[in-house]
């Protein structure tokens, strides 16, 4: 294991370069086939774009980084959006706290199942994903009918711009995205997520309680998640069943592409930050050659499958 960790630190200290060369050649590609690209205004909407997917993605981060994931993101996003749109009418605050406890709710469920139960965290994620499809399919139309029109201090919080290129969104991704640097840096639960996902066996031996950290660990994804989704109803100005559908592939995408290893253990959410920017820029690319969505999960998958196979060589290799 200590082979896998010396040949991964060699290649994502030097990925760090190669993230930005491949985030700079994107940026001016994009900018050749759309000049409009270039312009201060059309960057401060990529960022803007670029937070929801952030959001996810360091949810996704923190569960893989203990050799776990969550395929149930997407609609945990979509849920918490369409919560707030429907409750509001009683209230922003009341809907924001029903959107928070369904959260909580989801992500307890799944980290007890993953801790305690020891349920493979892919399975019981896609399972729980299945669960909450057939839910909102039927909620729709009977205990969660109604307006699905997002706040409007939302949409300005979602999207609304302070002056080009800064805007409301990005200012609360860099204030989560620096809570969660500095929980993984900082605080004993990162030392604890990387320990697990290092050796969840020897982790357990040393007395760390590894259900209680994985349980924390999935309700705070599922919170990062469920504001990411907020975030997105707010650009969209409206919620459906299928809002965040198109994410859940790039969440885990782009924190592969930042360096986090599938086994966990290693990794982090800087690198996170960066796949997350790099899939951004290459889906404005692709919607600007005419691109349908269809192609761009098979794009997103490609990256993830082929990542996945370079980390399982080089652990062959040691």
């Amino acid at each position: 294991m200590a082979n896998v960790k010396t040949l991964l630190t060699t290649k994502v200290s030097k990925s760090v370069w190669a993230l930005w060369a491949i985030l700079i050649l994107l940026f001016l590609v994009t900018g050749l086939v759309d000049n409009y690209f270039w312009s201060i205004p059309s960057l401060g909407v990529t960022l803007q774009l670029a937070v929801p997917l952030g959001l996810l993605a360091a949810g996704q981060t923190l569960c893989m980084l203990t050799g776990g994931i969550d395929l149930s993101i997407a609609m945990i996003a979509t849920g918490a959006a369409y919560i707030v749109s429907v409750k509001s009418s009683s209230g922003l605050l009341i809907a924001i706290l029903w959107a928070i406890l369904y959260c909580v709710t989801i992500g307890v469920i799944n980290g007890l199942a993953i801790g305690v139960m020891r349920i493979n965290p892919l399975i019981m994620t896609l399972g729980m994903n299945a669960v909450l499809i057939g839910v909102f399919t039927v909620g729709v139309s009977t205990f969660l009918k109604g307006s699905t029109t997002m706040p409007e201090v939302l949409v300005t919080l979602s999207s609304g711009t302070i002056i080009d290129p800064l805007s409301w969104p990005l200012i609360v991704w860099i204030i989560i995205g620096g809570l969660v640097l500095f929980l993984l840096a900082r605080t004993g639960l990162g030392r604890l997520i990387y320990a697990i996902g290092d050796n969840a066996q020897s982790a357990r031996l040393a007395g760390i309680k590894v259900w209680k950290v994985q349980l924390a660990t999935y309700v705070l994804c599922a919170l990062l998640g469920g504001l990411g989704g907020i975030m997105l109803g707010g650009q969209s100005g409206a919620v459906a069943i299928s809002l965040a559908n198109s994410y859940m592939l790039p969440s885990v995408a782009a924190v592969v592409i930042g360096g986090t290893s599938i086994m966990g253990g290693f990794g982090g959410y800087t690198g996170s930050i960066m796949g997350a920017l790099i899939l951004t820029v290459l889906s404005y690319l692709l919607s600007a050659l005419n691109t349908s969505e269809a192609v761009k999960q098979i794009i997103y998958g490609g990256i993830v499958l082929a990542l996945a196979w370079t980390y399982v060589r080089l652990s062959e290799k040691s």
